[in-house]
């Protein structure tokens, strides 16, 4: 197994003030009892977002945790473990300025994405109305089915949203890596945005690039329904404090589209804590046995979103070839990691040469795909390069195959991120001061913080390589080394969805840093004792 990606956003909603003398404005479910309720302190209730992530141990496989927690409303994306299934044969693969067509489109791949027997892909619409590509309702404000134009506006939404969070985090960290999942931190504002009105929602579905989607939280669902027909597993708990009014279509439609089941809080914050920690360990297969440490005792709803992503490299590397060569971390220095190696790879790569960057697919098993993009210089701004390569004009798909050598380092990511500033520039700044969440429950709330943290571990191990991928032996080979700083995303190649998004600096930040050989001071100098150089091994990029 190469990949296995797990996110786990926690939302958590504190009590508004003057609930307990509004909520006959509208439906209200009283968290699924019908007990007293306590007198309310009057205090202003507040939202956290947070993502917290774990690193496999032992023999569990590579995965990627990424979980959400803090005081308030508390929504939660863990991921689920999960076999990866059989899958029809791969798309033609993402075109290069990545923000493309579907992949399927008139490719091998048409027929599982287009809903045809096996299921893996999303419906399609029997009349693409609104030319733009949006959606057509029925009376219940349902898709009559999701066409793939919809869903290709959504995939480019959270593609531009990744791509506007990651140059918001470059500007408050430009030396180190970086890595989140944009597909669960549009979930997640997305669902936010479902009990949100007026002002408020407008800026969540500006952020998302979703305001000229019609039916977005159906579609999402419709999505989601797809993705959790391939290596993505999804599940979904809401926890609702004894008395709480949450509006009664806030919760129909967060089970419906978000899969947010619901559940009653005691009121015991330690028999809370265990029975939220409980779902939290078996919904992640035991790899997060604790989510949170406590409970504000003016929480009165947690949210909780579990989302799971496991990945099988199509063509394996061997771990005998895996060896230590430096990694090029700028023009004057290396550091050495473990990099694997493939002999003969089958490997689609291009060349932007305007960009003066290297594109190349990894397929995993099944239609999801590691996405390298590699500047031949040292890049200082990814997003940037990522924006251009977006609008870099009309796209072809990868081409094929051929045999290649490779070099990949391998990757063992754990990364924090508080996404409040970065959100705030983006136009977020109301959700955490005076947001419009009434869709959701009567009363002032806001939300305080968001936090992401993420863990990924790419290795060498993978499911045998099928026979489609197996390629003969040729004179000359060309190489593909991803051994300098490069930017990546996993992708689902049915819906274009990216699942993550992450730009690799120093694959081994604790690692010695090595001067290259031709910027070495002479051996008996003071500054040679005192800065490691990669006299012998140092490989040009």
């Amino acid at each position: 197994m190469a990949a296995l990606p797990w996110m786990l956003l926690l939302l958590l909603l504190l009590c508004p003030p003057a609930w307990h003398g509004l909520h006959h404005r509208a439906p209200c479910a009283s968290a699924l009892d019908s007990e007293e309720e306590e007198e309310d302190d009057g205090s202003q209730k507040n939202i956290v977002l947070a993502f917290i992530g774990d690193d496999p141990t032992g023999e569990v496989p590579p995965r990627l945790d990424l979980l959400a927690s803090g005081p308030d409303l508390l929504l939660v994306n863990t991921t689920l473990p999960g076999e990866t299934p059989e899958k029809g044969p791969d798309s033609p693969g993402l075109h290069p300025n990545i923000s493309r067509e579907l992949p399927t489109a008139g490719g091998e791949a048409s027929a599982a994405a287009n809903g045809t027997p096996g299921g893996q892909g999303l419906p399609q619409n029997a009349s693409e109305e609104a030319a733009e590509g949006g959606l057509g309702c029925d009376h219940r404000g349902l898709p009559v089915q999701t066409t793939r134009k919809a869903t290709a506006k959504i995939a480019r939404g959270m593609l531009r949203l990744g791509t506007d969070l990651l140059r918001e985090m470059e500007r408050e960290d430009t030396g180190g890596n970086l890595f989140f999942s944009p597909l669960s931190v549009s979930l997640a504002l997305a669902h936010l945005a479902l009990g949100a009105a007026n002002q408020t929602e407008k800026q969540l579905l500006e952020v998302l690039h979703a305001e000229s989607v019609p039916c977005l939280h159906q579609a999402l669902g419709w999505i989601s329904q797809h993705l959790s027909r391939t290596e993505l597993s999804l599940a979904g708990r809401l926890y609702l404090q004894k008395g709480f009014p949450v509006k009664e279509k806030f919760l129909e439609d967060s089970e419906r589209f978000y899969r947010a089941k619901p559940a009653t809080l005691s009121g015991n914050s330690e028999a809370d804590l265990e029975a939220i920690n409980n779902w939290v360990k078996e919904a992640t297969g035991g790899q997060i046995p604790s989510m949170l440490s406590e409970l504000p005792a003016d929480a009165v709803m947690v949210l909780l979103n579990a989302v799971h992503f496991r990945g099988f490299w199509k063509t394996k590397f061997d771990p005998l070839l895996t060896e230590l060569s430096p990694f090029h971390l700028d023009e004057e220095f290396t550091v050495p990691v473990e990099m694997m190696t493939a002999q003969v790879y089958p490997l689609s790569w291009f060349t932007v040469d305007a960009l003066d960057v290297q594109v190349a697919r990894f397929p995993f098993k099944g239609n999801t795909s590691f996405v390298a993009v590699v500047p031949n210089h040292f890049e200082g701004n990814f997003s940037q390069l990522l924006e251009q390569l977006h609008g870099a004009g009309p796209g072809h798909p990868f081409p094929k195959e051929k045999p290649t050598l490779v070099k990949m380092p391998r990757l063992r990511l754990r990364h924090h991120l508080d996404l409040r500033q970065a959100l705030s520039r983006l136009g977020l700044g109301e959700l955490f001061s005076a947001p419009d969440l009434r869709p959701m429950a009567e009363g002032p709330l806001l939300v305080s913080s968001i936090q992401h943290q993420a863990a990924l571990e790419l290795a060498e191990a993978g499911v045998e390589a099928s026979a489609a991928t197996s390629v003969a032996m040729s004179r000359s080979l060309s190489a593909f080394h991803l051994n300098r700083p490069f930017a990546f995303f996993i992708f689902d190649d049915a819906s274009g969805i990216p699942l993550f998004l992450g730009t690799i600096r120093n694959p081994d930040p604790s690692g010695p840093r090595q001067r290259k050989m031709g910027d070495c001071p002479p051996a008996e100098s003071k500054e040679s004792s005192q800065q490691p150089c990669a006299r012998d091994e140092a490989e040009k990029p």
